[in-house]
């Protein structure tokens, strides 16, 4: 029998993310279990990601760190933390990557692996390969695959970064931006799932996209990705020791469509079995911890002597940084050496 709630509302702010979409699946949970007011002026918590600074305006807000992106948690300036990361720090950490959020996770949970049994896939793959970022900015490893595997056969790219092909499947982030992803992959045997970086846990949807569209990712990023997803359903680049093996595995499967039916025939998950604890009912019993606690005593950072000092001095590190990159300080740069240039 579910616990009953003592706390049945709840008043918060989201802040620091790129768009939408997190803080709107995040408010979807929420609500399963209270009556949520968005108050992005004085709430009572505040639950904020990487992409920006503005939660330290909420100095009276209980501070929730919730990252999509691979950093480690400041447990000196928020409270609580979901992440990525395998590690463990009371009742202020809780492992959640933000895959968990996505529909397409739920879709590997229902279904457990792409052909079932006996059947036959539903749908032909006629193409060979995509590549799908905007980003250009990740570790270089990405890029490199990519230019490697395409100089062996065509790589189609959709997004912004290395673009070549015509089609358009939306800007990510907004809206139901994977519906038109997931499509577009569908056409494919393989997927170029690459992270923006590697670290142990770090799995992101790039992952759970290319498996809900039943391509072969060719994955790296996580290299304990094998806690959480079968290893023989997809190509782990952290199992060879080069980029070169990598493609000629590609290859070998793309030669042989036997091995790479038997492939896709592998469970999503390891043994069949997802992880614990990465499943809507877990998540919210986390944020319960949180909300079921009187607001004063919620509170995990600190607020005295240094705990004091690091929040201003990571504030005045912050109006620092703003000060530089602004807008109006470059230009006045510009127009100072425009000044003196023409002086000469």
């Amino acid at each position: 029998m579910a616990k009953e709630l003592l706390i049945t509302s709840i008043r918060i702010a989201f802040t620091d993310f790129p768009g939408p979409f997190n803080p709107d699946r995040i408010l979807a949970l929420l609500k399963q279990n209270y009556t949520v007011t968005v108050d992005q002026e004085n709430p009572d918590y505040v639950i904020y990601s990487v992409f920006g600074y503005d939660y330290m305006q909420y100095d009276k807000a209980v501070r929730i760190f919730f990252t999509g992106e691979n950093v480690i948690p400041d447990f000196n300036l928020c409270d609580y933390a979901f992440g990525y990361s395998w590690i463990e720090f009371g009742d202020r950490y809780y492992r959640c990557p933000n895959y968990q959020l996505y529909d397409q996770y739920k879709d590997l949970l229902n279904r457990k692996s792409s052909v079932q049994a006996d059947n036959i896939l539903e749908y032909e793959k006629p193409k060979f390969c995509n590549f799908i970022y905007t980003n250009g900015d990740g570790h270089p490893i990405r890029d490199e695959f990519f230019h490697h595997l395409s100089a062996i056969k065509s790589v189609d790219s959709v997004g912004k970064h290395l673009r070549n092909v015509q089609d358009t499947i939306g800007a990510p982030y907004h809206g139901d931006w994977t519906k038109p992803k997931i499509d577009f992959q569908k056409r494919y045997r393989f997927t170029i799932a690459f992270e923006n970086s590697t670290s142990p846990g770090y799995t992101t949807e790039k992952l759970i996209h290319a498996l809900s569209a039943d391509t072969i990712p060719i994955y790296w990023g996580n290299p304990l990705v094998g806690r959480e997803f079968n290893t023989k359903r997809f190509i782990n680049c952290h199992d060879f020791n080069s980029l070169e093996e990598v493609a000629n595995q590609v290859m070998q499967l793309e030669n042989n469509p036997a091995l790479l039916e038997s492939m896709l025939r592998e469970p999503f998950f390891p043994d069949n079995k997802p992880t614990i604890g990465l499943n809507d009912e877990d998540i919210l019993a986390q944020f319960n911890l949180i909300f079921e606690q009187e607001h004063s005593l919620a509170f995990r950072r600190n607020f005295h002597y240094f705990g004091e000092i690091y929040e201003k001095q990571r504030a005045q590190e912050v109006n620092t940084f703003k000060f530089v990159n602004s807008e109006n300080l470059r230009g006045k740069i510009v127009r100072g050496i425009r000044t003196l240039s023409s002086q000469f």
